[in-house]
């Protein structure tokens, strides 16, 4: 594990402990609904949209904004090769769907 996940983890079960005043149990989730009385896992949809309003905040491309929804991953420049060939074309295909939308 890097420094990085280390202190990441560790931040999280901090906040566990602020929000709940314990700390984290076995069956707790480590990523929690902030928003939540109790620990529960957070929604998928509330993941999907603080993505997105991240994403938009950071200045991303609307383009990519939308494959990223589409297709549920967001390639980079270091994970590209990784990715399968199906990956990356059903990539290409949602940027151009985004651009075809444009068009219309």
């Amino acid at each position: 594990m890097t420094p990085e996940v280390e202190k990441a983890i560790e931040d999280q079960m901090q906040f566990f402990r602020d929000k709940y005043g314990r700390e984290p149990g076995p069956d707790d989730p480590l990523f929690f609904d902030p928003d939540a009385d109790t620990p529960q896992l957070i929604a998928d949809e509330k993941i999907r949209k603080g993505i997105i309003d991240a994403m938009v905040a950071a200045g991303f491309d609307p383009s990519f904004i939308y494959a990223n929804q589409k297709i549920g991953f967001l390639p980079t420049e270091d994970n590209w090769d990784s990715l399968s060939p199906k990956d990356q074309a059903e990539w290409r295909a949602a940027i151009a769907e985004w651009e075809n939308l444009g068009k219309q």
